[in-house]
């Protein structure tokens, strides 16, 4: 988006978390000076899936981080993983740094082109790397997903990191006699690591930063964490204790639920009253599943067993989300024991929209995915494009589409010395925006295109700090350009003004995609819900139209072709 295996294991208990829960230090230190650092970032979770944004899921500490920091709720990151955490890292487009992909799926027409080297390349810099340069601690725990050069290669002092090729894993430290292919791999500062037998992935991750920060938080230096946890891409799978907290509450179906969240956004302020939901796909409507295409089928379409199962699966998916903000809660309030959180910058943010491509009902092959199993560890389970439009709601679809429901992010922002602010931010920002933003509360300046002798990719966002400090109604001019690509699939956005082509399979189901783009005035019709205009490319060209909106759409798609020019994007052959 423009303007946008294993060896050894690990002490259950080390000291420092102990200490840290008996209260052993409650003094604070370096509470003044510059700022800590703490950015968490979500997997797979979507717009409405927190209470803040409307979820009936129940999320305490991250309401309690809305209500002392600001609600941003036009906040806006890449359709999938990998290229969103390049944004986020580098503050450059993904194509820039090396990340024109999935680093673990390349198509052929990719291969060998600048921009898709299946990882960072020699032109990507992290503000991780300029923290640490100004002589902060760097410290990261959880999915990197960005090649085989892992965070140590970026600037992370110390870190606890899936493989840098793997975009999801079970979520459960192997237990003999019950693994299978989906394992974690982990690495701890370079070095082959794992999680203890049965623990819960998100819990070690902030175990592990606890331990990190005590280790050094003495010397006075500030210090970065940087949160990827895998909650709650799937598969979906929950600690014992969170796995019956929401028995029956999602026997009524999708579009029950979906409704309840759109009427909590309206009475949270978050959407206008007058808002036009999209209504969703409509029966038939092709989704990707793993291994193959599948159809979405309503509620009422659905077998008595399907349902069932369909609502075990989202009250497994409610309790990993509940354990997500538990774990959120448990990290930021060791930084308040410590004397450090009310000088600390906290970002929360997902890395794309509400999953929304596997089955209605788990594939076969794992250990046990019988329904009494859902959840637990030896079950594989993904998210169904129902659940996945009640994730997105009030959106149009979901992860891998450049749809709103695919790019918009619940994202909170708590600035430093910022208590019980509770403000809402509806104006445009993306994940570009947060490197910049870090940069400047940390008093680095802006680092330019040249870092060690080489040169890298500048930053491309605005700091939000005038922004999130009331100080401008905006971060971005009026008519900023906007723009994205992954597996073809396209969007620009210019003011009110966005065309897109999501009229087909995600991931690299955008090389059957419908050719036409679409045409929306995001402004008015944020949902989506009516296309003013289309215009046919490639192959499928249709006649330039020569109603009202031609002008517009001219001046839209000249810039996606100078985004294709600028970024490097390579397109599947015949279209353009």
């Amino acid at each position: 988006m423009r303007a946008f295996k294993s060896v050894r294991t690990l002490a259950a208990a080390p000291l420092a978390l102990l200490l840290s829960a008996c209260g052993s230090s409650s003094v604070p230190d370096a509470a003044a000076g510059r700022p800590d650092i703490v950015v968490i970032l979500a997997d797979d979770l979507g717009y409405s899936d927190i209470g803040a944004f409307g979820s009936e899921i129940r999320t305490p500490q991250l309401d309690a981080l809305a209500q002392d920091g600001q609600v941003l709720g036009n906040f806006h990151v890449t359709q999938l993983c990998s290229t969103t955490r390049a944004n986020l890292l580098t503050g450059a487009d993904h194509h820039l740094v090396g990340v024109g992909s999935l680093v673990d799926l390349q198509l052929p027409y990719q291969n060998d082109k600048p921009g898709y080297d299946g990882g960072f390349n020699s032109k990507a810099r992290t503000f991780a790397q300029l923290l640490r340069d100004a002589g902060y601690h760097t410290y990261m725990a959880g999915k990197w997903h960005l090649g085989t050069e892992g965070p140590e290669h970026w600037g992370f002092e110390r870190s606890f990191a899936l493989d840098g090729l793997l975009g999801y894993a079970n979520n459960f430290g192997p237990v003999a006699g019950k693994e299978n292919s989906a394992d974690p791999v982990f690495y701890e500062n370079g070095q082959p690591a794992t999680l203890p037998p049965g623990k819960f992935s998100a819990d070690h991750y902030v175990d592990k930063l606890i331990e990190y920060v005590e280790a050094q938080r003495r010397d006075g230096k500030p210090f970065l964490l940087y949160l990827p946890v895998q909650t709650p891409h799937w598969p979906v799978q929950a600690p014992d204790e969170y796995l019956e907290r929401y028995r029956g509450v999602y026997d009524a179906g999708y579009a029950t639920i979906r409704d309840a969240r759109i009427a909590k956004q309206k009475a949270l302020g978050l959407i206008p009253q007058d808002f036009k939901p999209n209504p969703g796909s409509p029966t038939g409507t092709p989704s990707y599943g793993i291994p193959g295409p599948i159809i979405h089928r309503p509620w009422e379409l659905l077998t008595p067993l399907e349902r069932q199962q369909e609502a075990r699966n989202m009250e497994v998916f409610a309790g990993m989300v509940e354990n997500l903000d538990h774990n959120v809660g448990r990290l930021l309030s060791h930084l308040k024991r410590i004397g450090r959180y009310d000088n600390t910058l906290v970002v929360f943010l997902s890395d794309n929209g509400a999953d929304g491509n596997g089955y209605p009902t788990p594939p076969s092959g794992f250990l046990d995915n019988s329904l009494e199993n859902y959840g637990r560890q030896g079950s594989f389970l993904y998210h169904s494009v129902g659940w996945g439009e009640v994730g997105s709601a009030p959106f149009r679809t979901f992860k891998g589409f450049t749809s709103e429901g695919g790019i918009s992010s619940p994202t909170l922002v708590k600035l430093p010395r910022e208590r019980n602010g509770s403000r809402q931010v509806h104006a445009l920002a993306s994940s570009l925006d947060l490197a910049p933003t870090i940069l400047e509360l940390a008093g680095v300046g802006d680092p330019g295109a040249q870092y060690q002798g080489r040169e890298v990719a500048p930053l491309e966002g605005r700091s939000l700090l005038p922004l999130l400090r009331g100080e401008a109604p905006s971060a971005h001019a009026s008519d900023a350009v906007f723009a994205g690509e992954v597996y073809n699939h396209r969007y620009v956005r210019r003011g009110p003004w966005k065309i897109t082509r999501t009229d087909a399979l995600p991931f690299a189901g955008g090389l059957l995609a419908n050719q036409d783009w679409q045409l929306f005035n995001v402004d008015q019709d944020r949902g989506e819900t009516t296309v003013l205009a289309r215009r046919g490319v490639g192959t499928l060209a249709l006649p330039t139209p020569t109603d009202e909106y031609s002008e517009i759409l001219d001046g839209l798609l000249a810039d996606w072709d100078a985004y294709v020019e600028r970024v490097g994007v390579a397109l599947p052959p015949l279209q353009h």
